[in-house]
């Protein structure tokens, strides 16, 4: 999944003219899930965000089955996650948003984020926060353009770099600023 051998069959089929059909889906529970699928998403987190997590531990995460199991996939091969889970009657917390390195900046974080939101809302969430870390500026940028505000700083957490907590009003379009 984050290897260099699926990003070199992605390239290939891109360049006979095939095109990946990407799309973000509600998955199963992960301890559903092959240990080798968790183990490649373990890898797609470690690479995109700098946390690593043991395999046993995602697998326990108390991801909500309504809105926190998202993953952006062509069917077969898992390319993204954003698994969210529910803090309180009106608050979601985003555990994990990832998307493999080479297709950010293509709009499959927005397209992701808005269907979170947009299902979170539903449920009744008006709320959310997250982790960050401080380098991300692409995802900070969406974060803050959802009304998302930072709200502290994290020390420890990312690898030896600083993060940060941000918290704010559960939006799935980004304001017209």
């Amino acid at each position: 999944m984050v290897s260099g051998e699926l990003w070199a069959l992605v390239r290939e089929i891109h360049a006979r003219g095939d095109s990946i059909q990407l799309y973000w889906s509600i998955s199963p529970e992960i301890r559903q899930w092959e240990e080798s699928r968790v183990e490649k998403v373990r890898k797609l987190i470690q690479s995109t965000t700098g946390e690593s997590y043991d395999i046993e531990r995602l697998k326990m995460l108390p991801l909500d089955p309504k809105f926190g199991r998202f993953i952006l996939t062509d069917g077969e091969i898992d390319y993204g996650i954003l698994w969210a889970m529910k803090m309180s009657g009106e608050c979601a917390r985003v555990l994990a948003f990832s998307i493999h390195t080479n297709l950010q900046g293509k709009g499959l974080g927005h397209t992701g984020w808005k269907k979170f939101a947009d299902e979170a809302i539903r449920m009744g969430i008006k709320e959310v926060q997250l982790e960050v870390r401080q380098d991300n500026d692409s995802a900070i940028r969406l974060y803050k353009r959802r009304g998302l505000k930072i709200r502290g700083q994290i020390i420890g957490f990312y690898r030896g770099k600083k993060g940060w907590l941000m918290f704010g009003p559960l939006n799935s379009e980004p304001s017209p600023q």
